[in-house]
């Protein structure tokens, strides 16, 4: 039996970059073997293992063979007879490939430290290039967006996507691949990539490579102009520097929508993104606008802005779309925090003991309306002449 330590443990150490998480392949064993030193299984027909102590996985070494569509249509052979070389074959990238000999299962101090490298991966981390392993690549559809997102964390070092990797992620894509793929999966690829510091490089990379077409079809559509796309790559860059929350930087990529809410709803419906992030993201398509010509809107508007956004039950949502317009406009707004959160309190302090007792029905909601729309008037009255007096 021998234990390697194998792909982005690897992979990462080379490059000097914190390491998250470690994977272990384990040859010349097999599960009886893995189990009777206290090992867990992960699944019942899948060769993947659980550490007794660390929890940390340990894959027999094993081949794979295509015998479907999608990214699980695999027959799987594990056996003490594959070797090393076989099961970094079936790798995506070469920088994946690479492989560090351990002392055994309850010690991962390596041997020697000599990197095993069958398919160039050491040559392609010091020429900073991402390239597939061979054409094994083309079996498995997420691989094409896996590339995007492993380009998102290299990109910022200079790597690039190989040539021959971009033109098989470009087949891949109009063979119609990705179409079997399942919407969790696409969404838990694409929410990590955008989620990362610079996840802008992710819809960058889909787009120039045409590959953004067959995923979010609506999407391309509307990023085919390119002063439209350039200017959503800056508010979306912008996200990403601020550090802002998933919601905010989706709801940058899909400001371009504008009004088409169709077009919108189709992007959301093949990304299966969650209810929250769709509510956010309408919520800030719809009153984006509204919120950064305040003060200069009527107090109507912003009443409805409060309404609909439950701002005067919880401020939260209205809050959090007051920093991504921040973002979207790439400057501060013309009016503090404070001054939304002063609206909202207005808002709060007409209830029921300021209306006439006598009143019933809808006139009991209309007066309502008419003096809490009153107070904000007010608000924004002094807060228009007050910016006047300091102009003049």
């Amino acid at each position: 039996m021998k234990v390697y330590l194998v792909g982005g443990a690897v992979r990462d150490g080379l490059l000097g970059l914190p390491i998250k998480d470690k994977d272990f392949m384990v040859v010349g064993t097999d599960t009886a073997t893995m189990l009777a030193h206290g090992f867990s299984q992960v699944g019942a027909d899948f060769p993947v293992f659980l550490h007794p102590d660390t929890h940390a996985e340990y894959a027999l070494a094993r081949l794979e063979r295509k015998v479907g569509t999608g990214h699980t249509a695999f027959s799987v052979h594990s056996s003490p007879d594959v070797s090393l070389a076989d099961d970094l074959l079936r790798r995506d990238l070469t920088i994946n490939a690479l492989a560090i000999e351990v002392t055994g299962l309850f010690d991962d101090t390596p041997i020697t430290g000599e990197v095993m490298d069958y398919y160039g991966g050491l040559d392609d981390l010091h020429a900073k290039v991402l390239r597939h392993v061979s054409p094994a690549f083309s079996d498995d559809p997420l691989r094409v967006l896996r590339v995007a997102r492993f380009y998102v964390r290299f990109a910022p070092l200079g790597f690039v996507i190989h040539d021959d990797t971009q033109a098989l992620m470009q087949s891949i894509s109009a063979q119609g691949e990705l179409s079997h793929l399942s919407r969790e999966r696409i969404w838990q690829e694409t929410a990590r990539a955008i989620a990362e510091p610079h996840g802008y490089h992710y819809i960058d990379c889909l787009h120039q490579l045409g590959i953004l077409a067959h995923l979010l079809p609506t999407l391309a559509e509307r990023l085919a102009d390119d002063d439209r796309y350039q200017a959503m790559m800056t508010r979306l860059q912008n996200a990403c520097q601020a550090d802002s929350p998933l919601a905010t930087r989706l709801a940058m990529l899909f400001s371009v929508f504008g009004d088409d809410i169709n077009g919108l709803n189709d992007c959301l419906t093949r990304l299966n993104a969650p209810k929250a992030i769709g509510q956010f993201i309408h919520a800030f398509i719809n009153y984006h606008a509204t919120l950064l010509a305040l003060p200069n809107i009527t107090a109507e508007q912003l009443l409805t802005v409060i309404e609909h956004t439950k701002a005067h039950k919880d401020d939260t949502l209205l809050m959090s779309l007051y920093d991504a317009c921040e973002i979207y406009q790439n400057k501060s707004m013309p009016y503090p925090k404070v001054w939304l959160a002063d609206a909202i309190t207005r808002y709060q302090s007409i209830g029921m003991a300021n209306i006439d007792s006598t009143l019933t029905g809808k006139a009991i909601g209309d007066e309502l309306t008419r003096l809490r729309t009153q107070a904000l008037y007010g608000l924004i009255g002094n807060f228009q002449m007050a910016n006047a007096l300091t102009v003049f």
